[in-house]
Formats: structure tokens, C-alpha cells, sequence
């Protein structure tokens, strides 16, 4: 999935995922509206490298999240929102999937 802010602008670069062009893109929209006191922050494939390459470039990246480059070897998993008072609201590509060993906890 490719934001359609970048699709103009695709070229040399990976457009999928968090790009820099991307973190540029929303600080310019969020500025425009008002919104600069809106922090943003990042996840997803970032490790020491990627946050080296982001700070070089002063991408305005405000907080970098970076849990699974922490650990040798594979224990991700992601905990994404999908279902609100039993109402769909998950981002695109994640769905509910009913687990029968899952109990609701209040």
C-alpha cells in the first residue's frame, strides 16, 4: 500500500512502509492547518540504521519506535485496534479473527 501523497513523486526511493518523503509530506499538511504542535512519530522497520538515515536527513520525525530491532531473533506480532464496541474499525489490511482460547477481560 502506497500513501497517494507519494505516488506523484515515486521514483528512486521505497515508497511502501514509513519513507522520509512520507514524514515530510503530513509535516507539511499538518503545518498548513494549524497543526504544528502535533508530534509525529514513527514505526515500523526502524532500526539504528534507519533512525541514523531519518536524523541525517533532519526528517521531523518527533518519537521513533523501535521494539522488534531490539531482539535477535523473529517475536513480532502486532496488537492493532479492530474492533470497537464490537464495531470494525481496523486500518486497512487487518481484519477480526475470532480466538476460541482469547477471553474478554474487563
Amino acid at each position: 500500500m502506497v500513501d497517494k501523497s507519494i505516488v506523484p513523486i515515486m521514483g528512486n526511493f521505497a515508497p511502501t512502509g514509513v519513507c522520509k518523503e512520507l514524514v515530510q509530506n503530513v509535516r507539511k499538511a499538518l503545518d498548513a492547518e494549524g497543526f504544528d504542535y502535533v508530534k509525529i512519530i514513527v514505526s515500523g522497520g526502524f532500526d539504528a540504521k534507519k533512525v541514523t538515515a531519518f536524523e541525517k536527513a533532519k526528517i521531523p520525525v518527533d518519537t521513533y519506535a523501535v521494539g522488534s530491532s531490539f531482539f535477535d531473533g523473529n517475536i513480532n506480532f502486532t496488537a492493532d485496534i479492530v474492533l470497537l464496541d464490537g464495531k470494525p474499525c481496523a486500518k486497512a489490511g487487518r481484519q477480526y479473527f475470532p480466538n476460541p482460547k482469547l477471553e474478554l477481560v474487563k
